[in-house]
Order: C-alpha cells, then sequence, then structure tokens
C-alpha cells in the first residue's frame, strides 16, 4: 500500500515500478484522476492493478515475483515523493521421501554405512532437513567422520521451486536394533516462524552376532504329566543363530534332540520319563570364541499314580448294613485325599464308612486326589454302591377325603427297592400308569369314587426280596342325595307302616276286652273241643293237637291277668 498526504485538494498522480534483473526500473502501472493503466510488456501486465487506496495488487503470485518494489507519487507544485517495499514469496513442501538401504548393515564395520535418504519436494525458500533416532535429534553433521555424518544436495526446479535431499551415513551397534528413524524437512513461514514435514519411521536390518543365550520352559508352573511344555531357547544375534538341543543322561553322555528353526523343542504330552537335565547351545559363527552359547536347565514333572480302592468295582450290600470305603495313592508329592458322590465333599481323608444304608446310599462315589503345589494335577477312581432289600412303600396306610361319590380320584404308591419293585393294584381291574427313576418306582391309577371301593383300594410292591401292601381308605365327606320324587314315596311308605300298626294294636285289645266279658258272663264253653271225636288222619289230628296247644298257651297269658289263684279253665 502507498500513503499519499497531500495539501487540500491537490491533485496526484501514483506510479509502481520494480528494479527487473538488470537493475533496471520498470513500471508497473499509474494511477491518475481514479484511472489504472497498466504498462504492457511486462511480468505484471496481466496480473497487476492498483487499488483506489494506491496500493499494488498482483495477481497469481509466483516465485520469480519475488523484488523490491517502488510507489512514487508526483503532486505537480507540491513535489513528488517515493517509498520501497520487498515482496517475499513461501511456497510449503511436499512430504518427506524416504529411500532406505535394504541391505543388511553389520555393527563389525568399521566405517558408517549408508542408512537412507530424505528427499523434501517443491519449496520456495529451500527447506533444511534434520534425522532423528527414537524421535530424538541425530545432528548429523555435514563433515564426513566414521561414526556420523549427512550430506545434502539442493536443485532448483523450473518452477524456481527447490527440491533438497539429505542422505545419513550411521555406524550402527546393537542398541540400533529396536531404534526407529525418521527425517523432518524445516522449511520457513512468513513472520520469521517455521514449520516442518516429518517423513515415515523406519528401522534399520542389522547384522550382530550372538552374545547371550536364555533357555526357558514354557509354561512358567509345576509341570504335571499331560501338559503340553515347550523349552524354548533364544540368542541374542541377528540373523537368529541355529539352535542345537540336548538331554544329559545319569552317566554325564547326552541325547541329541529334534528342533523346530525357531529355537523350539516341544513335548505334546510331557510324562514322568521327561524329567530331567536339559542343554541349549546356540551356534553362531560369528560371535567370538570367549563367548559361551549354552545354557542347561532341570525339568521336574509332576504325577500321581493311579488310585487304589477298597472296594472297588461294584458292590451289592443290603439296607442297613454298614460299608467301609478305603482309598490309597501316591505319586511325585504325597496327594490330598477326598471321598465325593457327584459334587458333594464326603470325608476329607482316605476313609469314609456308609453307616445303616438306605436305598438313598446307592450310587457312584469317587476318591480324588489333588497336589495343592500343583494346579491341574487330579486323579480319581469310582466306585459302584448297590443297596438291595424288599420294597419301602412308606406308611402301610393312607386315608384320602373325597369331597363326594362319583369323584374322579388319583391314587399313586411310591415304592423304593432293589431289585426294581413291581407294583400290583387292587382292585385287579384297575389300569395304573407307571415312572421310574433310578431305584423308585411310581404307578398311579385314577378311580371312579363309590362306597363300594372305600376300604377296597390297595397296592402291592414287591421284588425278588419281598413285598410289601398299602391299602387306601376313602373318606367320602357327604352321600349323594336321593332324588324328590322317591323321597315322598318313601315317606308315605313309612306313615302307611305306623298306621297298620296301630290299628293292629287297637283290635288285638278288643279281643282281650271281649274274651274278658264273655267268660265273666259264662257263656264261653272251654274245653268243649276236647271231648268231641276225632276223624282225620293222624298228621291231621297231630296238627289239630298242636294248634290246640298253642291256642291254649294263648289263652293262659290272656286269662291269667286276672291274678286269680288255683289252676284257670282251658280255653
Amino acid at each position: 500500500m502507498c500513503n499519499v498526504k497531500v495539501t487540500g485538494s491537490t491533485k496526484y498522480s501514483v506510479e509502481w515500478s520494480y528494479i527487473d534483473q538488470e537493475g533496471q526500473r520498470n513500471r508497473i502501472a499509474t494511477f491518475n484522476d481514479g484511472k489504472t493503466l497498466v504498462d504492457p510488456d511486462t511480468d505484471f501486465s496481466s496480473r497487476a492493478a492498483i487499488r483506489s487506496d494506491n496500493s499494488l495488487v498482483i495477481n497469481d503470485v509466483r516465485v520469480k515475483d519475488e523484488n523490491e518494489f517502488t510507489c512514487r507519487v508526483n503532486a505537480g507544485s507540491e513535489g513528488t515523493g517515493e517509498g520501497s517495499t520487498q515482496l517475499k514469496v513461501y511456497v510449503s513442501p511436499s512430504s518427506p521421501e524416504l529411500s532406505v538401504n535394504s541391505q543388511v548393515l553389520s555393527i563389525t564395520e568399521s566405517v558408517a554405512a549408508e542408512v537412507g535418504t530424505c528427499t523434501s519436494r517443491n519449496s520456495y525458500p529451500a527447506p533444511t532437513i534434520e534425522w532423528y533416532r527414537n524421535k530424538v535429534a541425530l545432528n548429523a553433521g555435514v563433515e564426513k567422520t566414521a561414526d556420523l555424518y549427512a550430506s545434502s544436495r539442493t536443485t532448483t526446479e523450473a518452477s524456481g521451486l527447490y527440491t533438497v535431499s539429505s542422505t545419513l551415513y550411521l555406524k550402527p551397534t546393537k542398541a540400533d536394533a529396536d531404534a526407529v528413524f525418521s527425517c523432518k524437512a524445516v522449511f520457513p513461514l512468513p513472520g520469521g516462524l517455521t514449520s516442518h514435514m516429518e517423513s515415515k519411521e523406519f528401522k534399520l536390518s542389522l547384522h550382530y552376532y550372538t552374545e547371550n543365550v536364555k533357555l526357558m520352559v514354557l509354561p512358567d508352573q509345576p509341570l504335571k504329566e499331560g501338559d503340553k511344555v515347550t523349552l524354548r531357547c533364544e540368542g541374542d544375534g541377528n540373523p537368529a543363530p541355529t539352535y542345537l538341543f540336548q538331554k544329559q543322561k545319569a552317566n554325564g553322555d547326552v541325547d541329541d534332540l529334534n528342533s523346530d528353526s525357531d529355537g523350539n523343542y516341544i513335548f505334546k504330552n510331557i510324562s514322568r520319563e521327561d524329567s530331567g537335565s536339559y542343554i541349549c547351545e546356540a551356534l553362531d559363527f560369528d560371535s567370538p570364541e570367549d563367548i559361551v552359547l549354552k545354557k542347561q536347565i532341570e525339568i521336574n514333572v509332576h504325577y500321581l499314580n493311579p488310585l487304589t480302592l477298597i472296594p472297588s468295582g461294584q458292590v451289592r450290600h443290603s439296607v442297613g448294613e454298614d460299608v467301609p470305603l478305603s482309598c490309597i495313592g501316591d505319586g511325585s508329592e504325597r496327594p490330598d485325599l477326598v471321598w465325593k458322590k457327584g459334587n458333594v465333599v464326603l470325608s476329607s481323608s482316605n476313609r469314609h464308612r456308609l453307616r445303616n444304608l438306605s436305598y438313598a446310599d446307592s450310587g457312584v462315589y469317587t476318591c480324588e486326589a489333588t497336589v495343592s503345589t500343583v494346579p491341574g494335577l487330579r486323579k480319581e477312581e469310582s466306585v459302584t454302591v448297590v443297596v438291595e432289600g424288599p420294597p419301602d412303600l412308606g406308611p402301610e396306610s393312607e386315608t384320602v377325603d373325597v369331597p363326594s361319590e362319583g369323584e374322579m380320584l388319583t391314587l399313586s404308591c411310591s415304592a423304593t427297592g432293589y431289585p426294581e419293585p413291581e407294583i400290583i393294584w387292587h382292585p385287579a381291574d384297575l389300569k395304573p400308569s407307571q415312572t421310574v427313576s433310578g431305584m423308585s418306582v411310581k404307578s398311579e391309577v385314577a378311580v371312579k369314587v363309590t362306597s363300594k371301593l372305600v376300604n377296597d383300594i390297595s397296592c402291592t410292591a414287591k421284588n425278588t426280596i419281598g413285598s410289601k401292601e398299602k391299602k387306601f381308605k376313602l373318606s367320602i365327606s357327604s352321600m349323594v342325595a336321593p332324588s324328590t320324587a322317591p323321597a315322598q314315596e318313601q315317606s308315605g311308605g313309612s306313615s302307611t307302616a305306623i298306621i297298620a300298626v296301630v290299628v293292629c294294636v287297637l283290635l288285638l285289645l278288643l279281643v282281650v276286652a271281649l274274651f274278658y266279658f264273655l267268660q265273666k258272663k259264662g257263656k264261653l264253653a272251654c274245653g268243649r273241643s276236647e271231648k268231641q271225636p276225632l276223624s282225620q288222619d293222624p298228621a291231621s289230628a297231630e296238627l289239630a293237637v298242636e294248634l290246640k296247644s298253642e291256642k291254649r298257651n294263648e289263652q293262659r297269658v290272656l286269662l291269667g291277668s286276672r291274678g286269680g289263684g288255683g289252676p284257670a279253665a282251658e280255653c
């Protein structure tokens, strides 16, 4: 911008110019009476303009536009004045490019070797390139030394932009095997500031001899028979050395073992016979002779011998008996022994006694051996106890409450015993359904309640050892009520019977009174029938006599009510 100060309304003109490569001043444009006139045939003819505030605007700035520009003001009688400014051009580079040496570098070399080249393209002004190891600046100088230096080269492109490359030379050490390297392109910004762009990281491929060997056992814990175990041998050389595994015998000799190329010897299913001393030797012919590349380690495999049970296999005992169980076990370590049934621990020792056996005691009993210092080391052995006896039906009788006659009722009998019991129902026409669970048998029947079945239902469980019966008593809360019409008939019949009895009693009293009256008047003849001749056959006569005798007895009863003494007349 060109600031113009004049008095009053003095007219003036503004002229912008620059100094070319030959040192000559060339006008770019003038501003007069509000109009801009751009000079032809300059590098800015199509890109320059003067604004109303007298500032010069250059579009599409190029690297070669960097120059000194002058503003000249002509105010006529008030004179002329001018001022100059410097245009600086900045172009940021693209991301740095890496070219890494793919060859293997040896740490035994006596001079620095080429590590890689870092290139920064298309920037202005030219950037500087810095090298880093593990994000720490290497400060590589340009002077060639035996340990570290960098050589740089700058190229100017046709566009006027710069391409800078830097090659790093380094004498690596063993510590550089795991080091991470990178480079940065550092470039200036307006206002005296700087920025940078960082490359990708890379590692060196180094060759160094083996100095140390490490031998380990995996997993790192007490070993037991059956484990998968790996002997791993590691040397710190690169490339890795080859490894030789050996097992030392009791007499001092060794047996060679075959291992893989990674330095591993694997026991897929290690056993007690694999216990012993093992040797690993790293074979690296670049290592100095005074370095020992051999390691030795001891392997101890823990084990348990099979358990001995007393009794063993399958044993049979009767209900109520006692059965002692005993377990004997040993191994590389003294084991802890427990008796279990399923997941329930019965005894934390090698002995357990089953007392007063019941059917619930039937099953599999397991002795388990473990060693607390060797996780996972475990042995077990089992014995099967079979409890035999007659069936058990529970209570001998059961009372079942039933709301009313005609109800459907389900009765069940559950019997436990061995051999498996058979359940039979009475009456025999009942149709049971049966389920078996272990040593228990459950039988169910569905019956329609009648008064006939109140005390006539039972079940019997039997096996080859014995039998047992269970009776059911049905308690019916209320009988089924008869219908209305029969009730009325029954009521009517009862009334008729009562009336008939009363009438008979009254008639009998009248007869007694009549007899008494006739006797009193002397008009009743007694004993006359005895004097009449009998013309009937003997059988008829006998019947008549019997009938007569019965009549006399009746008369005695009736006439005896008068209370008189002495013999009475027979009638």
